[in-house]
């Protein structure tokens, strides 16, 4: 199922995003580990953490420390549908099998809450709301069909000296379209001064386990 979810290409992102959260939540996955040296065998033994005896005892966890640098910054859990995913990546770590969630709780605990999804192959971001509802046990209402979301940023966005309207739609690469009208009287540098006031009004951390990227789009209305 999540194969074929990957490998439907022809489905819009967010159709194939619903498709293809509900085949992961179904399923097992892959975490990286580096395969350490045995004790006596050319390396010395590794020390569990003293302040994170946990890690000892969980061996996945060590996969935060492979982490993927995202282009804008970010750093996220490099997680494989297959072990020939993880292969082509990495031929140096192995594989450690894990339940979605667990692997989303240490997304969130050890990254920016976010997975990438077969890393060299794939390279499949996944939203960092949906990794963030899998490891509190929730269902993913993903932001272009969450109500109560829009309207929060309707409000928001409605309060903006300029803006007459706001509506939405799923985004072709980002999770979310916001368009703004924007009426004005003036020429395009006030359209400008708008959408800035809107950007701000956006770049709120608290919105960043309800909505992960979105786009910005005016819509002058002449007044």
């Amino acid at each position: 199922a999540v194969t074929a979810a990957l490998e439907d290409t022809e489905l819009e992102r967010h159709l194939r995003l619903d498709r293809l959260w509900a085949a992961l939540t179904a399923s097992r996955l892959i975490v990286p580990v580096v395969a350490h040296a045995l004790p006596g065998r050319g390396a010395p033994a590794r020390e569990p953490r003293a302040e994170d005896p946990a890690r000892a005892e969980d061996p996945a966890r060590d996969a935060a420390a492979l982490a993927v640098d995202l282009p804008d910054g970010r750093r996220a859990l490099p997680v494989f549908t297959s072990a020939a995913a993880m292969t082509a990546w990495r031929p140096d770590v192995r594989p450690v099998p894990v339940d979605p969630r667990r692997a989303a709780r240490l997304a969130v605990l050890e990254t920016d809450r976010l997975w990438i999804l077969d890393p060299g192959t794939r390279d499949l971001r996944l939203p960092r709301p949906a990794v963030v509802a899998l490891a509190d046990g929730r269902d993913w209402a993903p932001s272009w069909r969450n109500e109560p979301v829009q309207r929060e940023i309707a409000a928001r966005l409605g309060a903006v000296e300029g803006v007459a309207g706001v509506a939405f739609e799923p985004g072709a690469d980002v999770e979310l379209r916001i368009f703004v009208r924007v009426e004005v009287s003036g020429a395009a540098p006030a359209v400008a001064a708008t959408m800035e006031a809107c950007r701000r009004a956006m770049a709120d951390p608290a919105w960043a386990d309800l909505v992960d990227a979105v786009e910005l789009c005016p819509l002058p209305e002449r007044s």
